[in-house]
């Protein structure tokens, strides 16, 4: 894929977060409660700034950090899970080969068992950070 760093995935994000994206981002100095928003379905997204990704000011602030789904974007999985495909608002959609999108739909979808697995767990939890 060719990213020209548009930015257009960076607004009004709805990016899921492993436990590991979080902690990975902590160590670079960055509190999870400014950064991230728990669903009440135990799920951890990044939070938006006046329609922006928390981490977007004039490109990506943790770019070699980034979250682990940031990094297949914009490779992602139907909503029911069981294929993936590429994104047409990203405006390099057509960029994207055929191997580039079998090899990050194995990753995509383990990392979003991760993220299940993880929500599940802390599902009945209802507090919003």
């Amino acid at each position: 894929m060719k990213c020209s760093r548009c930015g257009l995935c960076c607004h009004n994000t709805e990016m899921l977060l492993s436990n590991r994206d979080i902690a990975r981002l902590e160590t670079l100095g960055y509190n999870r409660e400014d950064f991230t928003i728990t669903t009440p379905e135990g799920f951890h997204q990044l939070r938006n700034i006046n329609g922006k990704c928390f981490f977007y000011y004039d490109g990506c602030s943790v770019y070699p950090s980034r979250p682990e789904g940031c990094s297949y974007y914009p490779i992602i999985l139907t909503f029911d899970g069981k294929s993936c495909l590429v994104d047409e608002d990203c405006p390099n959609h057509h960029t994207v080969t055929k191997r580039e999108i079998k090899e990050k739909c194995k990753r995509l979808r383990a990392f979003y068992r991760e993220i299940l697995k993880e929500a599940m767990g802390t599902s009945n939890q209802k507090s919003v950070v």
